[in-house]
């Protein structure tokens, strides 16, 4: 009888354990991150913000449907991300996963159709006419229309290459990215988006884009990308920021996209230092933007003051007058300085903009005259020497997996000795640079030698610094005591060195966040309208922005790394049998000879008993 009940409470007990483990696993979440760069982790930043999420929040991510491998695994990441986000946020944050034709139905394409029939018919156009000769006339505006309205929600197309079956490969347009809402606040998040890797092609030696690398620095973005989303969208006020004016920058159409981007997550009002009283300490940061008119001792000492007083600036400037216009007339014109009197101020802050141009074998394309035939001048896209792609520093969260930076007849920058200031380079040129200095002759000559690599024979010349310390006046000792009074009754005192560190970011050209026009419309900061396309300038001043006035640790996010363990593809090609036969063959023989010695095991054991 003991021996039953024994029995019987070890069937028992075994049940009990196994039910509350089974009660455990359901109750209690635990995961062990064992990659080296802890890749299955969230930061504490991250967690943070996620467990102060005080309502629902909802990410609806457009990676609905079938894809080749690459963007299988971008889902399958973003998806792991999202549920672990999930967990912290105490079930705050809900995912779907959608279509982007889930967003609008019937009567939402149906109302997009009918305004755009209604505004060609009162433009004159024949509608009836066009729809008789296209048979998806409906169907293409309707698309059209779509689109346009996911890119000014900031989601924008990819064409993939799909590969039919037993078919030649076809082209289909996706949108890899996602909507984060809260309320009727929404934030888009580019999930692509990130530093693009390329390789060399072994048959025709050029360069062509690998998928692989570069969807892997978009996934080291991710948790940067959503956490900064969800920062975003449950802000309860936005920084405010200062546009300096009063020295000739630009205030037409070439900002049309730095007000955009200002206007979607901060509040900017325009200051000129030259009327006013002081510059508030309200401002977050101010931007001094390609100026071109000196600036008078009394605008210098408002902004010394204000960063005194823990402000922050972005400056972008060029100390050299040198436009492409001057070009369309003479084949040649001179760079000369405009005279902004601010290299005092800025070598006291640890920095000294060069009066030079630079010049980069890697640079964007221009449109230009290279030969005439029957009387019309010849036009040739032509690599142009003076508009340098700016390579970004992969040593800090600003510019980590930044793709280059457009910039326009670019000065360089040295930095000097500042006491207590750190400075980190954020952008330079390529290893293949060079510089000339002033007298400055901007010569379409030039562009015949920009093949000679012994030419271009600098490399890394620092084009953008980020100062960050404690900052000394310029005006310490040469402030009158009327100064100092007047700015004691501003700020309630004047300052020789600041208490707490700021930050100054310094770039040696005003066109960084600037915009090209035509008379149709605006394009955006950094876009090439020979390659038609965009760089990172918007990014590059987004990241800046947020670093210096929002929440520093979540741009930090930005540093993670996602090691792309990529096979051997010549060891691959050379022990493909061997492998082979390992995988297959050696588990069958595994299960081949178990069985064989557990038959063998259990002849010897019955024969015993018999």
């Amino acid at each position: 009888m003991k021996k039953i009940f024994a029995s019987k409470f070890s069937w028992v007990l075994l049940l009990a354990i196994l039910a509350l483990v089974n009660i455990l696993a359901t109750s209690l979440r635990m995961r062990w991150d064992l990659t080296s760069e802890e890749r299955y982790s969230l930061s504490a930043p991250t967690k943070t913000l996620l467990k102060n999420i005080d309502t629902t929040i909802t990410v609806d991510i457009f990676l609905k449907g079938d894809f080749r491998s690459s963007f299988r695994k971008l889902r399958n990441t973003t998806n792991d991300l999202l549920n672990e986000m999930k967990e912290y946020s105490g079930g705050r944050l809900q995912i779907n996963y959608k279509s982007v034709e889930d967003l609008f139905d019937e009567e939402a394409k149906n109302f997009m159709f009918t305004e755009v029939i209604n505004e060609l018919r009162m433009n004159g156009v024949n509608v009836d006419s066009i729809s008789q000769t296209k048979p998806n006339f409906r169907e293409e505006v309707i698309q059209q229309m779509v689109s346009d309205s996911l890119k000014s929600l900031g989601i924008l197309p990819y064409t993939l290459e799909v590969q039919e079956k037993e078919e030649a490969s076809t082209q289909r347009v996706i949108y890899p990215s996602a909507i984060v809402k809260r309320g009727n606040k929404v934030v888009a998040v580019d999930l692509l988006s990130g530093k693009t890797e390329y390789s060399r092609d072994p048959l025709t030696g050029s360069l062509v884009t690998d998928e692989a690398k570069s969807i892997s620095n978009a996934e080291a973005l991710l948790e940067f990308k959503f956490a900064d989303a969800i920062e975003k969208i449950q802000r309860k006020q936005k920084p405010l920021i200062g546009y300096m004016t009063g020295n000739g920058q630009p205030m037409g159409p070439e900002t049309f996209d730095l007000v955009q981007t200002l206007d979607a997550d901060y509040i900017f009002n325009i200051v000129d230092p030259n009327k006013a009283v002081v510059i508030p300490k309200e401002f977050a940061a101010i931007m001094i933007v390609k100026p071109s008119i000196g600036f008078s001792d009394s605008a210098k000492m408002k902004i010394d003051q204000y960063i005194m007083q823990g402000g922050k600036v972005l400056w972008f400037l060029d100390m050299l007058h040198a436009e492409k216009d001057s070009l369309a007339v003479v084949a040649q014109t001179l760079a000369y300085d405009r005279g902004l009197n601010l290299d005092d101020l800025l070598f006291k802050y640890g920095t000294r903009i060069n009066r030079d141009l630079l010049q980069d074998q890697q640079c964007d394309l221009s449109k230009l005259v290279v030969g005439n035939a029957g009387g019309q001048p010849q036009l040739a896209d032509v690599p142009f020497n003076y508009y340098p792609l700016l390579n970004a520093s992969a040593n800090h969260p600003i510019t980590k997996n930044l793709e280059p930076v457009l910039s326009l007849f670019a000065n360089t920058l040295d930095t000097v000795k500042a006491e207590g200031i750190n400075k980190t380079l954020l952008l330079t040129s390529s290893e293949n640079a060079k510089f000339v200095s002033t007298p400055a002759i901007i010569s379409l000559q030039e562009l015949q030698t920009i093949q000679d690599i012994k030419l271009y024979n600098k490399k890394n010349l620092p084009v953008a610094v980020l100062l960050d310390g404690q900052f000394n006046s310029l005006y310490g000792n040469r402030a009158s005591a009327e100064m100092r009074q007047y700015f004691t009754s501003a700020y309630g005192s004047f300052k020789t060195k600041t208490d707490e560190p700021t930050q100054q970011l310094v770039v040696a050209d005003g066109d960084v966040v600037l915009n090209s026009y035509s008379r149709q419309e605006p394009f955006p900061m950094g876009y090439s309208r020979v390659q038609e396309r965009s760089f990172a300038n918007k990014t590059f001043l987004q990241n800046t922005l947020e670093y210096m006035t929002g929440n520093a640790g979540i741009v930090a996010l930005r540093n993670k790394d996602v090691p792309l363990r990529l096979l051997n593809q010549q060891k691959v090609s050379d022990q493909r049998l061997q492998w082979q036969l390992i995988n297959i063959a050696v588990p069958v023989l595994l299960v081949l000879l178990i069985g064989i010695l557990y038959m063998q095991w259990r002849k010897r054991t019955y024969a015993k008993k018999a």
